[in-house]
């Protein structure tokens, strides 16, 4: 019975609010410090009184002994001024017994049996004995004692505690009656304590509540504190932030994909329905279409391919080879690549050191073609385009340099956008979607590297990716 109402006390404890825990949990310790406390105090305030006690009884032994051997003379131990200098407020008590058992003197009102006291003989240097005698506490001596007249003689010494024991009571009581107010008093203030203190988590509780996708604006107001709660409401709007910026990007994505899309599929929405009219009979008009169809579609599948590759990078599923090769060679095959592409431009590499590097061969490679490629269409024919490596340190610096139109300095921080482009309608001119560039620093971050760009409108543009070599 005594088991299922603790199990159940147990439950209802588990499934109450954390401020109700935590009010019984302080309120238990102050109540288990409290009582140890207590405890300890009337140890402390008994061994004191005893330890008194026995100096007492030292004390009148000194006395009695003193009285009776006063001036070299032994006094008559019937004689009552044995007992003048005894204290009558201490409960002390005093009687000379022979060794037969007969009472030779006895101090007023000294009512104690003490039996066999032959064999309970107290040396000087000996404490008084404990005993318990119709419900009362004694501390008792029994000295030995030889007189001329009477031989052995027993001078028996007993303390009545009795007002020590009610002091102790008393004492008890008022302890009791604090301990219960304490207690009382611990529940109270340590449920208010814990209410006002986890009074900020139910605001954080209701104010995320209210947040959802169509609400992300919305925080949780902190304090200048540097405690528990503000650090996890500082998390909290840290979170939301990252989420919010990670929603808008998401929604800007999905609007400029679907603005780039558009363009293509009208184009081809609209060469279509040409063709269906009357396009099927006049062979420029259907040369014309075919030309335009395959064109849209094929910057279509371009824009669909980068796009994809962006989704696999974020979502961290984009494979990465990296393995060891020469930087060099690499460079090398994409300017002879950009030379066959591009035979009107002027492209070179003044400087190309030999290094080893560990990367993803491909990616590596697909960096360099959006920047030359970039560089190509925004160079006019005849210019100059170069492409060089310089190995310093532990790290290897790759310098792509036009002297194209360049780009304004309030753009460059944008560049790297997804879908920004600078001049919209020459980037159109040139079939931009404003993707290559985004890759292009997704593959330098995930080789741990930077990238620097300087660019002065009418003059040209450089680009520098530096990239760590192997340890």
């Amino acid at each position: 019975m005594l088991l299922k109402i603790i199990n159940k006390v147990l439950k209802i404890i588990k499934s109450a609010k954390i401020s109700i825990k935590l009010t019984i949990l302080y309120a238990f310790m102050f109540s288990a410090v409290l009582l140890l406390l207590n405890a300890s105090i009337l140890y402390g305030v008994k061994y004191y009184l005893y330890n008194q006690a026995n100096k007492q009884i030292e004390d009148i032994q000194t006395v009695i002994l003193n009285n009776i051997t006063s001036q070299n003379e032994q006094l008559d131990l019937s004689n009552k001024e044995i007992f003048l200098d005894v204290p009558s407020n201490q409960n002390i008590y005093i009687r000379i017994i022979q060794e037969d058992g007969k009472i030779l003197n006895s101090s007023e009102n000294f009512n104690y049996e003490i039996k066999e006291f032959k064999d309970r003989i107290n040396t000087l240097e000996e404490k008084a004995k404990h005993l318990e005698e119709k419900d009362k506490d004694l501390l008792y001596k029994n000295v030995k004692f030889e007189s001329k007249e009477y031989g052995i003689v027993y001078i028996q010494i007993v303390k009545n505690m009795e007002n020590e024991y009610y002091f102790i009571e008393i004492l008890f009581a008022f302890m009791a009656i604090a301990d219960f107010i304490g207690m009382i008093a611990s529940l109270i203030l340590g449920y208010i304590v814990s209410t006002r203190m986890l009074k900020p988590i139910d605001y954080i509780t209701k104010t995320a509540e209210n947040i959802s996708i169509n609400n992300l604006k919305e925080r949780i107001e902190g304090n200048s504190s540097d405690d528990e709660l503000n650090r996890l409401v500082n998390t909290f709007n840290n979170m939301i932030d990252r989420l919010q910026g990670s929603f808008d990007r998401q929604v800007q994505f999905v609007s400029d994909a679907s603005h780039e899309l558009r363009t293509p599929i009208a184009v081809i929405q609209g060469y279509a329905n040409l063709l269906d009219r009357w396009g099927k009979e006049d062979k420029e008009a259907l040369q014309k279409s075919i030309y335009a169809i395959k064109l849209e579609a094929t910057n279509m599948a371009d824009l669909v391919e980068k796009l994809l590759f962006l989704a696999r990078g974020d979502s961290g599923t984009q494979f990465i080879d990296k393995k060891e090769f020469y930087l060099n060679e690499l460079i090398n095959e994409v300017v002879s690549e950009s030379k066959l592409i591009a035979p009107n431009q002027i492209i070179s590499s003044n400087k190309n050191d030999t290094v080893s590097i560990i990367a993803d061969y491909k990616m590596l490679k697909q960096m360099l073609r959006i920047f030359i490629d970039n560089s190509i269409k925004f160079t006019a024919e005849q210019n100059k385009i170069d492409i060089s490596s310089e190995v310093q340190d532990t790290v290897v610096k790759i310098t792509i340099s036009d002297t194209g139109i360049g780009i304004p300095k309030d753009e460059i921080k944008n560049i790297f956008h997804r879908f920004y482009i600078v001049d919209k309608a020459r980037s159109k001119e040139k079939g931009g979607t404003g993707l290559g560039l985004s890759i292009a620093k997704w593959i330098v971050d995930m080789h741990e590297g930077t990238i620097d760009v300087e660019s002065e409108e009418g003059k040209g543009t450089k680009i520098t990716v530096v990239l760590k070599l192997k340890v």
